[in-house]
């Protein structure tokens, strides 16, 4: 059976689930009128996440397009299972109905793929390439006073020119630098979350050293393939030891990884438990672990697009492809 999304008198046609997040489901499909049927992103909400959606929707309206995922319609419709994708309505059966949104879609997947699915991690000179072109992308959000809350490999997709596209603000929340910043919610994904997030609910935390602290641990997954630990708490042994600054002791606790001086020295400065220890972006720009790896070109704010960063993308992509043929 087919899965058909309806919104007025077009179809939308469901090819496959590309992913399942907290709020929503991704697909693969094409509107059926469309005589050329380009793929397209079709995010299916439910009902109760329409402010989730809304969210999305005012997010992206206020962010650059060059830089951000375009939005191609929204709105909402319902889903039905048919036999064929010509069937009319009267043959609908046991519909449910939907928010739904409806983006370009991103061929090349996201950065999470390309290292889980070569089982690497990236070489620092190209890790940080990435790294500051995800800082760009974030520093963009809070300029216009939000935060993502949810920053993690799984968000950044791999645009079709190998750019990249942070994604997903159905988490962010508004900040006011005359409030500190200040959120009181704990969504998020968990081993990327600081630890301030459990006691914010009613004591509120930095929205913004809350996505440093995201990023940080994103950094060290880019590098390293690995977690620097397995949650923030006093029981993670690793975790403890960035609680008690001894940071050399966490470090030796990577025996069978190598990672540089300075790569470590800005990690420490990422992922420390006291939110005022952690570095800004633009201290991040300027540590000798980004200005040692990145030319003046990488580091310009209009420069979203590294071609180092684009043909490692594509090798690990046919490493990939070319393992699952082997399969």
């Amino acid at each position: 059976m087919q899965r058909i999304l309806k919104v007025g008198d077009l179809k939308y046609v469901l090819i496959n689930l590309l992913g399942e997040g907290a709020s929503c489901s991704v697909y693969k499909g094409f509107c059926l009128s469309d005589e050329d049927k380009k793929i397209l992103a079709i995010k299916i909400y439910k009902l109760e996440n329409k402010n989730h959606l809304e969210k999305e929707i005012y997010i992206n309206s206020i962010l650059p397009k060059e830089y951000f995922l375009s939005i191609l319609s929204y709105g909402t419709g319902y889903i039905y299972l048919a036999s064929t994708i010509n069937n009319d309505d009267c043959d609908i059966q046991n519909k449910e109905e939907v928010y739904f949104k409806i983006e370009e879609l991103c061929e090349n997947g996201d950065l999470f793929e390309y290292i889980y699915n070569t089982k690497m991690g990236f070489p620092e000179e190209i890790s940080a390439k990435i790294f500051v072109n995800i800082l760009k992308l974030v520093k963009i959000l809070h300029s216009k006073n939000f935060v993502h809350k949810d920053i993690k490999p799984e968000n950044i997709l791999i645009g079709n020119d190998f750019s990249l596209k942070l994604i997903d603000f159905g988490f962010s929340q508004e900040i006011d630098e005359r409030n500190n910043n200040l959120i009181y919610s704990m969504e998020g994904t968990e081993r990327y979350c600081p630890p301030e997030t459990k006691k914010g609910y009613y004591k509120g935390y930095d929205g913004i050293k809350s996505d440093i602290f995201s990023l940080g641990v994103l950094l060290f997954v880019l590098t390293g393939k690995i977690f620097p630990f397995y949650l923030c708490s006093c029981s993670d042994k690793r975790y403890r030891l960035i609680m008690t600054k001894k940071y050399d002791l966490f470090w030796s606790s990577f025996k069978n990884y190598y990672f540089s001086d300075d790569f470590k020295d800005l990690i420490n400065h990422l992922i420390c438990h006291n939110p005022s220890d952690r570095f800004d972006i633009c201290q991040i720009f300027q540590h000798p672990w980004i200005q040692k790896n990145c030319s003046d070109k990488d580091l310009d704010e209009s420069c979203i697009f590294n071609e180092d960063v684009a043909n490692e993308f594509k090798k690990r992509k046919q490493l990939w492809n070319s393992k699952d043929s082997l399969n």
